[in-house]
């Protein structure tokens, strides 16, 4: 087991009722937006997505001008990697397809494994990148912070990081670079001990 932190930029908060990518929108990767199906990442960073396999954590960083302190918002363990179409056609992912909503789901396909269109365009030049690659995570081991636990652990995220990693810098991403970083087993229980003391 691994774990892989990265900035996930286009978070900018995990309040549903205000607006993140500086207009209406709320982002929807990761996708921990309904109570009754497992939480889902689809969209965001396929060459970090590519590279884990069932039982690894992902960390999604808040970036440093959201609605948040900057810190860790959500975590994710993977119970499985399957494709978009695939996830399309589950039963237990139907609100994880993309529609007139917002936050929108993360399911980049149509029924036909064709571009969605209700993705605006945003991901078509990738989407050949993306649609093989749709990570659906472990519900028990999987979580999303309120602004109220990102607010109460986010004075000590930097002193963390830097114990944890064992890389220092006054900023999240120089600790984590732009490019992300992979996790030891020890770093990643380490983490993952961390956020759930609060």
């Amino acid at each position: 087991m691994n774990g892989y932190i990265y900035i996930a930029s286009a978070f900018h908060t995990v309040n549903r009722s205000k607006c993140g990518r500086g207009g209406a929108w709320i982002d929807n990767d990761p996708h921990f937006w309904t109570s009754t199906e497992p939480p889902t990442w689809g969209i965001c960073r396929n060459d970090i997505r590519r590279k884990t396999v069932k039982g690894d954590f992902i960390f999604y960083v808040l970036p440093k001008h959201g609605c948040h302190p900057q810190m860790i918002f959500a975590w994710l363990q993977v119970a499985e990697k399957i494709t978009h179409l695939s996830a399309y056609h589950r039963p237990d992912l139907v609100s994880k397809r993309m529609g007139n909503k917002n936050p929108n789901g993360n399911i980049i396909v149509d029924g036909r494994g064709a571009y969605n269109r209700f993705d605006g365009g945003v991901h078509k030049h990738q989407f050949h990148k993306l649609k093989d690659e749709y990570v659906i995570g472990v519900p028990r081991a999987s979580a999303m912070l309120d602004g109220r636990g990102i607010c109460s652990l986010a004075p000590a995220f930097l002193s963390t990081l830097t114990s944890i990693i064992g890389v220092s810098g006054n900023r999240a991403i120089d600790i984590i670079t732009r490019a992300g970083r992979e996790l030891s087993e020890q770093q990643t229980n380490d983490l993952l001990a961390w956020l759930k003391s609060a």
